[in-house]
């Protein structure tokens, strides 16, 4: 991972991993193998240890330079952790309970919808249809995107 975001609902598939290293051969006997999905649950107070899910539905604790042996690629985060504003997304998922997903459909934000971002004070959504839409940070940490291509 070139840049490994430490936050949780973060997802990613690992494309490949170091084959030099003693952590890629612990991987591959845990059956974290390329092509997995894994998807950050929760990290460690000091960021040392990241508690991670694989696809086969297991949880396991990783370092951050363990994360840093896997060669990754980004599938989808939650929209507080986006850090490039030229890029579009798409909203891939909601967390939050039925007010969140009533509060979303009332401001127009569905499953799908391609937006960009533009970050000032709270987040600023511009949807493809030029409509725009303000939220806040815990709104935003709610919100799973993907990058849209």
């Amino acid at each position: 991972m070139k840049e490994v975001i430490l936050v949780p609902n973060a997802e990613y598939v690992i494309k490949s991993l170091d084959d030099q290293s003693l952590i890629s051969q612990r991987m591959i006997q845990m059956g974290v193998l390329p092509g997995s999905n894994i998807r950050i649950i929760r990290v460690g107070p000091m960021g040392k240890t990241v508690e991670v899910l694989v696809d086969q539905g297991e949880s396991i604790a990783l370092r951050t330079d363990e994360l840093k042996a896997l060669n990754c690629k980004i599938v989808a985060l939650p929209l507080s952790a986006v850090k490039d504003s030229k890029q579009h997304y798409r909203i891939r998922n909601f967390l939050g309970g039925r007010g969140f997903l009533e509060k979303m459909r009332m401001r127009h934000l569905a499953i799908s919808d391609i937006i960009s971002i533009s970050e000032n004070d709270g987040f600023k959504l511009i949807k493809k249809d030029g409509q725009t839409v303000r939220i806040g940070r815990g709104e935003a940490d709610k919100i799973i995107v993907e990058p849209a291509e």
